[in-house]
């Protein structure tokens, strides 16, 4: 494989008494109970846990996606397990990392990778923007995960309604009407010019144009990052997946989508 100018071993660069009444033993009695229901309640906890796959573990792609999604579905339905989130998950991570997914995602608030996939520490590398527009700075940290520490699958992942895709779309959709755009009282003039050919993509969709044009630029981004060159190598070699998929607020579920 041609050299990718990253010296060393990609993944480790970065490479964690009384007598008591009548009343009081009610008390003592209940508290027991109490006591016990927690416990129980724990050692439940403990055991969803405990079969939750470790991505740390998982070699392909597909596993991996796979194992990503059954995150996303305990998430969904308020089941997250939080795994890999203790101190001494954190202390082994002190010498290095190996995440085995790389997740480009918008920079909304409400949609947390690590959370969404019912991840932890060290197992997916995110890189964040408006939209998940990207340029070649963004791209060179997007790249990072799978070129310098082999994580095998990145993830393009767009959301249900984007306030920076929708901002995009109106300004757009007025300029073809010939009429002023709305001012959101936010300037964003590079990402109307970035999510333009996310808009042109998206004119002949059904449904809802918004939705159309998210999917859209999700698409267009995902093609692009198998052309990058730290990337289409490995994409070409099977060494790299990468897959398009939105989020949906309402539901909380992760949808793959066609690219």
């Amino acid at each position: 494989m041609k050299s990718l100018n990253v010296s060393g071993n990609r993944r480790k660069l970065l490479t964690g008494a009384a007598a008591i009444g009548t009343g009081s033993a009610l008390v003592l009695a209940l508290d027991a109970c109490s006591t016990d229901t927690g416990g129980a309640a724990a050692s439940e906890t403990a055991s969803a846990a405990a079969e939750v796959p470790d991505l740390k573990d998982l070699e392909t792609a597909e596993e991996i996606w796979d194992a990503l999604l059954e995150g996303n579905q305990r998430w969904a339905a308020g089941e997250s397990a939080h795994p890999d989130a203790d101190a001494e998950t954190r202390q082994e991570l002190v010498e290095g990392q190996a995440p085995r997914a790389a997740v480009f995602t918008c920079v909304d608030s409400r949609v947390a990778p690590e959370l969404v996939f019912d991840t932890g520490v060290g197992d997916i590398m995110v890189t964040r923007t408006a939209a998940n527009t990207f340029d070649p700075l963004v791209s060179e940290s997007v790249s990072y995960g799978p070129a310098a520490l082999e994580a095998p699958l990145l993830v393009v992942l767009g959301h249900q309604k984007c306030g920076a895709v929708t901002a995009a779309h109106d300004a757009l959709a007025a300029a073809d009407a010939g009429e002023e755009a709305e001012d959101h009282g936010y300037h964003l003039p590079e990402i109307v010019e970035a999510l333009t050919p996310a808009y042109e993509a998206a004119k002949e969709e059904s449904g809802d144009p918004v939705d159309a044009m998210i999917a859209a630029n999700v698409a267009l981004t995902v093609q692009a990052l198998k052309e990058h060159p730290n990337l289409a190598e490995l994409v070409a070699d099977g060494e790299l997946t990468v897959v398009g998929a939105v989020y949906s607020l309402e539901t909380g579920v992760v949808t793959e989508i066609e690219v």
